[in-house]
């Protein structure tokens, strides 16, 4: 069966479509369509309008008229407030409600051991900061990412900065941390929040390789196993929902009053560290 064949009988599940279908609800969405020449062609946007998929409906709406198309689904880090009015605007961080801390490990797949190492790492240092229920990983086919569940920053917190800049923070804290002492070599650990930053949708197919992209939570990180990935035999854990409000406060002030917002948001920059190496010598302190 060809990518394309795999991605027609995938997408007719019902979890399937349940899944993306709700964690897509208040983001917008990107796709790789394969064109008659199986050519992926990523789109942001369908006949002049943002995709969007804002329940069940809209996305078998979506497969019913591109669904021998579509290869794979992704879906923006940032949450944003939709009204009820036809969605034909471009998105704009003031609409924007949450956002999600997210670290990309990009790897190998033949090195998903080392990969599962780095992603063990990062979510034992949130935990050190009271971050366990809200955080969740997506094996999303050559590396993972890592999340935090946006709604683990309380809305009291939100009130000081920009849910991008919070998000960006934490991150580039985070990688600070594992910067110092991880020794898994040839791995990239990237901090790419920015404004239009998207990522692999739970249960979406990868866009090259015939794999699907799963969700754990952490205490399934000791048994992942590559066969979980197979699309017509996935392991996938559905509790990415599950979060604390507030668990992550600490660390979403700690990280912004450290490293500051995102950089290039309003064009200005916003960072307040000096130097990286009076950063490293306070944060083997903290």
């Amino acid at each position: 069966m060809n990518l394309q064949e795999t991605a027609i009988k995938h997408y007719l599940k019902t979890q399937v479509r349940e899944e993306i279908a709700d964690f897509c609800r208040g983001r917008w969405v990107a796709l790789h369509l394969a064109d008659e020449k199986s050519t992926l062609l990523f789109r942001r946007y369908l006949h002049g309008k943002p995709v969007t998929i804002q329940s069940l409906e809209d996305f078998q709406k979506l497969i019913k008229n591109f669904g021998q198309r579509v290869r794979s689904i992704y879906a923006t880090a940032n949450v944003y407030k939709f009204n009820t009015q036809p969605i034909a605007h471009k998105p704009s961080l003031d609409d924007v409600i949450a956002c999600t801390p997210t670290w990309d490990i990009d790897n190998d797949p033949t090195r998903w051991r080392d990969t599962i190492e780095i992603a063990r790492e990062i979510v034992a240092i949130l935990e050190e900061y009271g971050i366990k229920e809200s955080t969740y990983i997506k094996w999303s086919g050559r590396g993972c990412h890592v999340h935090i569940h946006e709604r683990a920053i309380s809305p009291e917190i939100l009130k000081e900065a920009h849910p991008l800049d919070f998000a960006y923070a934490i991150v580039e804290y985070v990688n600070m941390k594992i910067a110092e002492k991880h020794s898994v070599a040839n791995l990239k650990i990237e901090n790419r929040m920015d404004a239009g930053r998207v990522f692999t949708c739970p249960l979406s197919l990868h866009r090259e390789l015939n794999v699907v992209c799963i969700c754990m939570k952490p205490n399934d990180l000791d048994n992942f196993s590559p066969e979980w990935i197979k699309p017509d035999d996935f392991r996938h854990n559905p509790n990415w929902r599950v979060f604390i409000t507030g668990e992550a406060d600490d660390l979403a002030m700690k990280a912004y009053k450290l490293i500051g917002g995102y950089p290039l948001r309003g064009g200005k920059k916003e960072r307040k560290k000096k130097l990286d190496e009076q950063i490293i010598e306070w944060l083997s302190k903290s």
